[in-house]
């Protein structure tokens, strides 16, 4: 009977490693987004959008295609790169709450996560220096300066919901909502928005990846397998911090149904999703020291401004 016990606990936990909410769930999710994404686009510009199977279609293609780098390039750190960046954000997943399910939670994952989030950032700045190429260099440069702007402010803003709810774990934070925080704090639920649009390099903040100037900036080289890491990276980035910020902001549906709170979270996670892909069609790109003054100069004294009010507030009750 022990060994039976064991081994359904084994059993229960490789299906949420890898299955539910685990890498399988996040896969989908991921392809599902990016589909969800381009076809609201499209339909904001007038445009069709593609097939549901497009985003797994072009994951393919790019295992096929022939994988090239430039003479002096280094093979195994570029090779490192992208699925050092895939580790970071998977690792990531695993504290990520999804509705009432999560695989691992302590206190302090939200500091764990931040910091898992984080690595893909740096690669890509790395990916753009190894590559030796103008373009990359440029588009690595830029992506350092974007971390910089954003990263201070998204990082604050993250903070309010944790010192609000007394606890830095992400579950603990998403159960102890009776308000959705994004009511108490709806600043800084604009900020984390704002902070995740440049962390995932979307539009208007796709400054290092800017077509028109530096082509795919430091993935400008990158082609067949690492590229396609890259572009898987980024896909489960999106879902990763799309799932946090409905944690962290509009959470709080975890003592109901499990199917109720399971829909309740799809169907909030589809709302942050639909205000990303509106953002990228309404706004258009900034220049970086553009960006780097709405960071320093008003992000970043916002954010401040709530981590003090949400201070002020904690130790007044």
């Amino acid at each position: 009977m022990g060994i039976s016990e064991n081994m359904i606990g084994l059993l229960s936990a490789l299906f949420k490693l890898l299955i539910f909410p685990g890498f399988g769930f996040l896969f989908v999710c991921a392809l599902a987004f990016q589909w969800i994404d381009r076809r609201v686009a499209a339909r904001l510009q007038g445009r069709v959008g593609p097939p549901w199977f497009q985003p797994l279609a072009d994951l393919i293609k790019l295992m096929a295609k022939e994988d090239v780098l430039p003479s002096g390039a280094s093979e195994w750190i570029c090779a490192a790169l992208p699925m050092l960046s895939l580790a970071a954000v998977l690792t990531a997943a695993l504290h990520v709450p999804v509705g009432p399910h999560s695989i691992v939670d302590f206190e302090g994952d939200l500091i764990v996560t931040l910091f898992l989030l984080s690595i893909p950032t740096l690669s890509y700045f790395l990916a753009g220096w190894v590559s030796v190429s103008v373009f990359s260099i440029v588009g690595g440069n830029r992506s350092l300066l974007q971390y910089f702007s954003y990263e201070v402010p998204f990082l604050m803003a993250l903070s309010g919901p944790a010192i609000l709810h007394g606890s830095w774990s992400i579950s603990h934070i998403a159960e102890s909502q009776a308000i959705w925080t994004a009511l108490v704090q709806p600043l800084g639920f604009i900020l984390a928005l704002v902070g995740l649009i440049g962390k995932l390099k979307r539009s208007p903040f796709d400054i290092p990846k800017a077509k028109s100037e530096i082509g795919a900036g430091p993935l400008t080289e990158f082609s067949g397998r690492k590229l396609m890491f890259w572009h898987l990276t980024m896909h489960l980035s999106t879902v990763v911090g799309i799932f946090l910020l409905v944690n962290m902001f509009i959470g709080g549906d975890g003592s109901g149904a499990i199917l109720l709170t399971s829909l309740s979270f799809s169907v909030k996670a589809l709302g942050i999703l639909l205000l990303l892909s509106i953002s990228s069609v309404l706004y258009a790109r900034l220049r970086i020291d553009q960006l780097a003054n709405l960071g320093w100069q008003i992000l970043a004294p916002l954010a401040l401004l709530q981590l003090f009010a949400t201070i002020w507030i904690g130790t007044g009750r």
